[in-house]
């Protein structure tokens, strides 16, 4: 956005995040089971991933006589210090999306931002036109809460966090700019969050920084982020860790995506233990058969340099 000004931002995310709405739809109908093609249906949607990546943190959802209304106390957003465009650009669009598969006689409409300053996130959803207005949608009929296990609602945010946020709009940022700029902007800040959960994973492991830490650390991350990859066993040595990865989310991802979790990664390592680092050698992202990873030593590569240069100058000798 600061680089191609909201519009031409908001543009460019609305294809993708259109597109994920709408996939969001087919998640929750398998969560839930078939559903008609009501303002319930719709509003529900929207509440069990709000409900998920506030982390219950909102009201039971209201349905009145011609709307329903949702607030929310929490999210991710502020914390990530978004811009609030954030909320334009994919809960906005997404959200219309919902609509456009359900049912197109409805809308959403977004009252209140906590990342404009605001105390909470509501939102209203409504049939276009007619006499209930957002501000008076008649009588309310029911309210409906919702009660989710937290494992379940990390599993659902760390979807949204992977795919609406780190691969919708690093994919924008590739259309806009290009392979190398995006990095530029994306790496670094990958490598800051890694650094951060691995500061408080390491807390909870009490100092410990040894490789099953690391291990331990990044597989909690795919399992939090829904990244559905193969069950082999990561192989893990006294100098190092590596894993073959043959399904994943992010197959049909741009490799700007998974350069992202390469910097995640490395900056989990930093924090736990300077001394080892994490790369991809193989990506399916680039057309790999297969996603390959280790995680070792700095060192080992470039004591093997400098060998490599001894043994090489030796032989002008």
């Amino acid at each position: 956005m600061n680089e191609f000004g909201l519009n031409r931002t908001i543009e460019a995310a609305r294809h993708y995040n259109d597109a994920w709405g709408r996939a969001v739809v087919g998640m929750v109908k398998e969560r839930f089971g078939p559903q008609a093609n009501d303002l319930e249906t719709i509003a529900m949607t929207e509440y069990y991933v709000h409900c998920c990546t506030s982390m219950g943190h909102i009201k039971p959802l209201e349905i009145y006589e011609g709307g329903a209304i949702c607030e929310l106390f929490s999210c991710p957003n502020p914390g990530m210090k978004a811009p609030p465009e954030m909320c334009i650009a994919m809960s906005h669009i997404m959200a219309n999306g919902y609509c456009r598969l359900i049912n197109p006689d409805y809308e959403f409409i977004f009252t209140h931002h906590m990342g404009d300053g605001d105390d909470c996130c509501r939102w209203v959803v409504k049939k276009k036109g007619g006499k209930f207005t957002k501000d008076n949608l008649g009588r309310l009929e029911k309210t409906i809460p919702l009660e989710l296990p937290m494992e379940e609602r990390l599993a659902w945010a760390g979807k949204m966090v992977i795919m609406s946020q780190l691969f919708t709009f690093t994919s924008i940022l590739n259309d806009l700019t290009g392979s190398q700029r995006t990095l530029e902007m994306v790496v670094p800040i990958a490598r800051e969050t890694g650094l951060r959960i691995g500061t408080i994973i390491k807390g909870a492991a009490r100092g410990k920084d040894d490789l099953s830490t690391i291990e331990g650390a990044i597989g909690r991350l795919v399992t939090y982020w829904g990244l559905q990859q193969s069950d082999s066993p990561s192989i893990v040595s006294n100098a190092r860790i590596e894993k073959e990865i043959t399904e994943c989310t992010c197959k049909g991802a741009t490799p700007e995506v998974c350069r992202q979790f390469e910097g995640v990664f490395n900056g989990v390592c930093e924090a736990i233990n300077p001394d080892y680092e994490f790369a991809y050698d193989r990506m399916m992202s680039k057309g790999d058969p297969t996603c390959h990873w280790t995680v070792k030593k700095k060192s080992v590569d470039k004591e093997a340099r400098q060998e490599k240069r001894v043994e090489d100058n030796s032989l002008g000798y």
